[in-house]
């Protein structure tokens, strides 16, 4: 990877630690990344009057891409990474669902359309499909931009269980699980495949810029790095039914790239952990708090099973995940409680002081 924001010596600092710690060979930790947005003068590309056009105006979105990123202060282990996607809802777009865009608020929603499984046997991403196209474009655009800047992640994928239920929606699918079970199992061997199908097509454009891998957990490798375990869906269910309908997916998933972070949302999904845990390939476990909740250094015995058995963890503090928190004192609880070498501290802040004050306080704990 290359980037013209970063000095040399330090992008292959970066990169190597970033690399270590996914092969599990991280002995300096923990794995800090810490960006400052706006830490630079400037001003941005003018916004489309139409909210939609942020994302659907490719030129733009390359634009105003570009301008983030480079005035962006990179602490510690950070690294530039643009992420082009069409919200969370996209890929239950891809498969024919009507789509609303809200870009200023980072999301977008779709409205369920099966309404009789038997009419949808086989779910497809028709390569004519409007949102499938754009992303594409977005994809390229991105990959061929960013070459000697950024890296180009690969999509946040709500696949699984969560694209179904945004096909079907959760009521509907509820029940579907407890009086078609057969039919859910078959949509879901589907999914999988279709997981495989985007990697595979991302990975065919993004990996010859020789840039590497990120997602939206951020981080980096030379590899293909991929978040899974987008099941956020599975807090309404038992860990029966999880193993029952999307352990397999999660399986194979996890064994079609070369690192894997899993996705926990929240307390309601503490319950599948055990589960999780089993899964030989995944290396690390993203743990998000959930609003209104205790702030990661509270959940040190949660934290702690999942270094128990051999995974790394992943903490955020940025808007709407405890951006609020004392990071000081976060990082001082959770680099005295926790295997620090299997820690992954991810935060965004408004200050380059209190950035490179964080990253001298690691230094102090290493």
């Amino acid at each position: 990877m290359k980037s013209i924001w970063i000095n040399e010596n330090k992008l292959s600092e970066s990169m190597q630690r970033n690399e270590a710690f996914w092969n599990g060979d991280l002995n300096d930790g923990p794995l800090i990344w810490i960006t400052v947005p706006d830490a630079k003068p400037g001003s941005a590309p003018a916004e489309p009057d139409v909210e939609e056009q942020m994302w659907t105006d490719v030129d733009y979105y390359i634009e105003a891409a570009e301008y983030q990123l480079a005035h962006t202060h990179y602490a510690g282990d950070a690294l530039p990474v643009c992420h082009p996607w069409l919200g969370p809802d996209q890929f239950a777009a891809w498969l024919g669902a009507d789509m609303t865009l809200k870009p200023k608020d980072f999301t977008s929603w779709v409205k369920p359309f099966v309404n009789d499984w038997s009419r949808f046997t086989d779910l497809q991403i028709d390569p004519d499909n409007k949102w499938w196209k754009l992303y594409l474009e977005l994809l390229n655009r991105c990959a061929g931009s960013g070459k000697d800047k950024w890296i180009t992640a690969y999509p946040d994928l709500h696949t699984g269980i969560d694209g179904l239920s945004a096909i079907r929606g959760p009521e509907n699918l509820m029940m579907d699980m407890i009086a078609e079970p057969d039919t859910i199992h078959r949509a879901m061997k589907q999914m999988t495949e279709l997981w495989k199908y985007v990697v595979d097509t991302v990975s065919d454009i993004i990996l010859p810029y020789g840039q590497g891998t990120s997602n939206w957990t951020m981080s980096y490798s030379s590899r293909r790095f991929v978040c899974v375990g987008k099941n956020d869906f599975t807090c309404m269910i038992s860990p029966q039914m999880f193993e029952d309908f999307f352990r397999q997916d999660n399986v194979q998933c996890c064994a079609h790239v070369d690192h894997t972070i899993y996705h926990l949302d929240g307390p309601d999904a503490v319950r599948h952990l055990p589960k999780i845990l089993e899964l030989e390939n995944l290396n690390c476990v993203q743990w998000i708090q959930g609003a209104g909740n205790p702030y990661p250094s509270q959940w040190l015995d949660l934290l702690k099973q999942v270094q128990d058995a051999g995974k790394s963890v992943q903490v955020m503090y940025t808007p709407s995940h405890g951006e609020d928190a004392d990071l000081s004192e976060e990082l001082d609880a959770l680099c005295n409680g926790l295997d620090k070498n299997k820690l992954f501290f991810t935060a965004i802040i408004d200050s380059v002081e209190q950035a490179d004050a964080l990253i001298d306080q690691v230094k102090g704990l290493s």
